[in-house]
């Protein structure tokens, strides 16, 4: 008799610890939620300008970007915003053998190929920096500029 019952408590223990990892929310992986950025960054300013007659160019300052936690940096870009929405991605940097990965707990200023990028003269954008470490899914947007309207002649 205490054989069968001992058989039966261990069967239900088995069952009741199968329908946890099946059912209660905590041990479903699916469900899991995305990790909160580990990389951060300092303000983004930026501007536009008349280099040339009809030739419109947006200056992005130096910024500043933080990576903590055990997180690498995976990749950041800028994204010029267009008035109507329309986005395009203007700076795109990802790690490689030529540019290592900046270790955790680390300041990281990137020396941009050029910090001035060709626009429409008379247009309206906004800049946003997005960057991703190993823990996150997707980009998230490290800083966004205001809008800014490019000169519509030269004066």
């Amino acid at each position: 008799m205490k054989k069968k019952f001992a058989l039966l408590v261990g069967l239900a223990l088995v069952i009741l610890a199968l329908a946890l990892v099946v059912f209660y929310p905590g041990f479903n992986r699916s469900n899991s939620a995305q990790a909160a950025p580990e990389v951060f960054a300092s303000p983004v300013h930026a501007g536009c300008y008349i280099a040339a007659p009809s030739d419109c160019r947006i200056h992005v300052e130096p910024f500043t970007i933080d990576i903590s936690s055990g997180a690498k940096l995976v990749n950041f870009q800028l994204i010029a915003i267009g008035s109507s929405g329309s986005q395009k991605v203007i700076y795109d940097f990802k790690p490689d053998v030529s540019n290592p990965v900046p270790a955790f707990g680390a300041s990281y200023t990137p020396s941009l190929v050029t910090q001035d990028f060709a626009a429409t003269c008379g247009k309206s954008y906004q800049i946003s920096l997005q960057g991703k470490d190993t823990g996150d899914l997707s980009a998230f947007n490290l800083g966004l500029t205001g809008q800014f309207t490019c000169p519509a002649s030269v004066p």
